[in-house]
């Protein structure tokens, strides 16, 4: 057995942002902000029934985004350290404003100034609402948790045949936001998650599968039965693939699959990619890229969503975003400065990190659900392919070609047939936007996202 463990000061971390704030000023900054995260953690690994690991992270850090007036315009610079102490700060504050006065200046650069902030009384509400921080869980309860996920996962059928084991964490992390315009606000964060993968079958035969869930305690999670025989049964059915024959069909995502045309369809309308044409998206705002009925959301408020803020990483506050509506494109993705230079209306989707530019993200991404269960998918569509793993990454985001490997299985006159492996699917992510025919019932939460069945017509698939 190992264990891992990091340590770090422990401070208020609003108090550190401030102070950090103050040393720029000092060195020279007109503007500047600043995030602190400190991220606590427990996990444990199980394989056959003996602890194989036990880590453990206290872990703190602080970054600095400054801005200062050169002959050439305004340039800033980033950094960040894990040395919180006051001659820490102080040292960061002198470096990153060193690195800003030899940078090259953005003349469309927005310092952290006139962000659209959330008033004090709605950032108090927020805390007594969604503030997190007891997980449900000691090591002893995940370590049982693990355990009797295994073993379940393990017995449930003669056909599984070994295990790459059980995992169970639990933590959470606490992050502060400050900026030289005088908003300050700090909010924490707590989750637990369970999963265990096994193997069926023997020699040149085996398949492996797992099962997962993650919610913000151990007491939300799904049970450990649940998660074990959801990876057995699966991986179970997956034995005994036959080879299909190649040509153009309607293929269905199950959930945990579909949640990859999601995060397709959320890097294509991030402003930045577009603002850089490396989207095939770029042109499409306003335009109708789904059929009718699709609605997709970035909501920061679901009671569950993991992905919860109540403001984003410029401290601008978040919003329910509705991206997709009656399947036309209502919004790209944008920060302060991708909204200034698209010529819109932030949409509070900035990400922040402890160094590096300021990124884009989401906050809680919902594909709203169809009427129609999977089953009655797979009846309605007769002939086709149940697409349950993809293998590689073979996406283009500049163009939206679309060529993954795949495995899953093969429907016929509207009833599973046979599991299928080794098989490649193509398109074009435009062509199956539009296409999709169907959008089941069963919408599923994977973390920050939530996703249904869905099904698309007229891709090509290849057989072994």
């Amino acid at each position: 057995m190992s264990t891992i463990v990091k340590h770090s000061a422990q401070k208020h971390i609003s108090g550190q942002s401030l102070q950090l704030l103050e040393a720029a000023k000092k060195n020279g900054a007109i503007h500047a902000d600043a995030v602190a995260i400190c991220d606590t953690g427990d996990s444990i690994s199980i394989r056959n029934g003996i602890v194989e690991s036990v880590e453990r992270e206290d872990a703190q850090g602080i970054g600095l985004r400054a801005f200062v007036e050169t002959p050439k315009g305004l340039a800033f610079a980033t950094a960040s350290t894990s040395d919180v102490s006051e001659s820490g700060l102080s040292k960061l504050a002198e470096q990153v404003i060193s690195m800003a006065r030899i940078s090259e200046p953005d003349p469309d650069a927005v310092p952290p100034v006139g962000a659209n902030h959330p008033s004090a009384n709605e950032m108090q509400v927020w805390a007594d609402e969604h503030d997190r921080t007891d997980c449900g869980w000691n090591l002893e309860q995940a370590k049982s948790a693990a355990l009797e996920c295994e073993d379940i996962a393990r017995n449930y059928s003669d056909l599984i045949s070994n295990s790459e084991g059980a995992d169970a964490s639990f933590g959470g992390s606490r992050v502060a936001y400050a900026s030289s315009d005088g908003f300050i606000a700090e909010y924490a964060k707590a989750s637990a998650s369970l999963s265990v993968s096994v193997i069926a079958g023997t020699g040149e035969h085996m398949q492996r599968d797992y099962a997962w869930h993650r919610a913000f305690s151990a007491l939300d999670l799904h049970s450990p039965q649940q998660i074990a025989e959801e990876a057995a049964s699966r991986a179970c059915r997956r034995l005994n693939p036959s080879p299909i024959e190649g040509g153009e069909t309607t293929v269905i995502f199950e959930p945990r699959i579909a949640a990859s045309l999601l995060g397709h369809l959320i890097g294509a309308i991030n402003g930045r990619a577009v603002l850089q044409q490396r989207s095939f998206l770029a042109e499409s705002l306003n335009q109708k890229i789904f059929p009718d009925f699709v609605r997709i959301e970035d909501n920061p408020n679901h009671p569950d969503g993991l992905g919860n803020r109540l403001f984003d990483g410029e401290g601008t506050r978040c919003s329910r975003n509705r991206i997709i509506s009656n399947g036309c494109l209502n919004t790209f993705l944008a920060d302060r400065y991708v909204a200034k230079r698209l010529g819109q209306q932030a949409t509070g989707n900035a990400s922040r990190g402890l160094t590096g530019d300021i990124g884009i993200g989401s906050s809680n991404l919902i594909w709203q659900p169809g009427a129609q269960t999977q089953a009655e998918m797979i009846s309605a569509i007769g002939n086709g392919v149940l697409i349950t793993e993809l293998i590689g990454f073979g996406v283009n985001g500049v163009t939206g070609d679309y060529s993954r490997g795949a495995g899953g299985f093969l429907i016929e006159n509207g009833m599973i047939s046979h599991p299928v492996q080794g098989i490649t699917i193509a398109g074009n992510l435009k062509n199956m936007f539009a296409n999709i025919e169907m959008i089941g019932s069963d919408l599923t939460w994977l973390g920050s996202s939530a996703v249904p069945s869905i099904a698309i017509s007229g891709m090509t698939v290849a057989g072994e």
